[in-house]
């Protein structure tokens, strides 16, 4: 008789298989569409970052605008939103940075704050943006496979844009000594220091910095010098600056800005500021007038400098030397030359301001501004819309 098999009898396992088949492939799915909404969340973070950073850098090349329009910020905010809208399309990410989220302010590059601007404040030398996707400005970053319950993600982006990419900013100031001015003389001091500083800290240590003084004629009262090695001595050299008629000051002769401007076109003309940025700025509060007396060739008489008619010689008349101060700018821009301009209109008959300023703006070239100032205390805050001018950076990202 043969024994017996004690072996349970086979049963079917292709249900507890299935099972755990697909109890696999929940979790692998799971796993997959989580590693997935990661990259995507990743993905839109750098797109987001790259995004607010160049809406900065844009946003910081307009802050000099704010200067030249009487105190608008609209250009800053348009070009930030521009560069965001042509990195991340609004019709696609919403709108990543709203105009409330472009903030001028000032930038401390010592303690690496940026303090927006105060109420009432009117110099700005850096701007903030932050980029948003966020429930509350209605473009938060969507899960890529829905989940109950669950919200969509919010991300935020700020970068900070300044002046200052240590770059060679050579820089010859124009103050104007004419009798008219002497009242302000403290306050043209004062923003010769706040632009001499600026190109010390702001710009290549390799910046030069110098003062052409005139009245009815021009004067070199501080010869181009290297900024960052010589600021001590700039700085006593500028106090030591007087109004026309003033021991060690010229004779009070009118105003006439081209000679000024001349004088700094010779003095960039060497080989040495060959393919460097060149800027002068005009410190002045008026437009030109003439003189009783006879001109020379260093009062930017001249049409260009190979010229043999002069546009006046003798008694030049108010429209005479500011035709010269036109060809002389011309001549300075076609050299590669920016001019800024700080027009101070208290001296001005209020009917007469807004004329003036444009007169003075027609002389502004290359990367320069015009800006103006209503009072003296104001005469030294503007500088900063010229240091405005010089390239911006980033200086801060979070």
């Amino acid at each position: 008789m043969s024994a017996r098999s004690t072996r349970p009898p086979l049963r079917s396992r292709s249900g507890s298989v299935g099972v755990f088949a697909a109890m696999i492939g929940g979790v692998l799915i799971g796993i997959g569409t989580l590693a997935l909404d990661q990259a995507n969340l990743k993905y839109h973070g750098l797109l987001q970052r790259q995004t607010t950073q160049a809406a900065a850098m844009a946003a910081g090349a307009k802050i000099s605008t704010y200067y030249s329009t009487g105190g608008s910020s609209a250009a800053v905010v348009a070009a930030a939103q521009t560069i965001a809208a042509a990195n991340m399309p609004v019709g696609k990410y919403g709108n990543i940075v709203p105009a409330a989220n472009v903030v001028l302010g000032n930038w401390d590059a010592v303690n690496a704050i940026f303090t927006p601007l105060a109420a009432g404040a009117t110099n700005p030398d850096a701007v903030r943006v932050t980029g948003v996707s966020s429930a509350a400005n209605g473009n938060p970053v969507p899960w890529l496979v829905a989940r109950p319950g669950v919200s969509d993600r919010d991300y935020t982006t700020q970068a900070i844009a300044s002046y200052g990419t240590g770059q060679t900013w050579n820089t010859i100031i124009t103050n104007d000594l004419s009798g008219s001015f002497a009242s302000a003389i403290a306050s043209q001091r004062a923003a010769d220091d706040a632009i001499l500083n600026c190109v010390k800290t702001a710009a290549g240590s390799a910046s030069q910095f110098g003062i052409t003084t005139h009245t009815g004629v021009s004067a070199i009262f501080q010869p181009l010098s290297q900024a960052s090695v010589n600021f001590a001595a700039l700085s006593a050299r500028i106090a030591t600056m007087n109004s026309c008629g003033n021991s060690g000051a010229p004779a009070c002769s009118g105003s006439n800005v081209a000679s000024a401007i001349y004088s700094a076109r010779q003095q960039f003309a060497n080989a040495a500021y060959d393919n460097t940025r060149k800027n002068i700025i005009i410190i002045t509060d008026g437009v030109p007038n003439g003189v009783n007396r006879t001109y020379t060739r260093e009062d930017g008489i001249y049409p260009d400098d190979t010229a043999t008619t002069p546009t006046c010689t003798v008694n030049c008349t108010d429209a005479q030397t500011w035709t010269m101060a036109i060809n002389q700018a011309t001549l300075a821009r076609n050299a590669g030359i920016s001019i800024s301009t700080i027009y101070y209109s208290g001296n001005t008959p209020a009917a007469q301001r807004a004329a003036y300023a444009a007169q003075l703006g027609a002389l502004v070239g290359g990367t320069g501004v015009a800006m103006v100032a209503p009072s003296t205390g104001q005469i030294s805050g503007v500088f900063a819309g010229f240091c405005s001018t010089m390239s911006s950076a980033l200086k801060a990202v979070y």
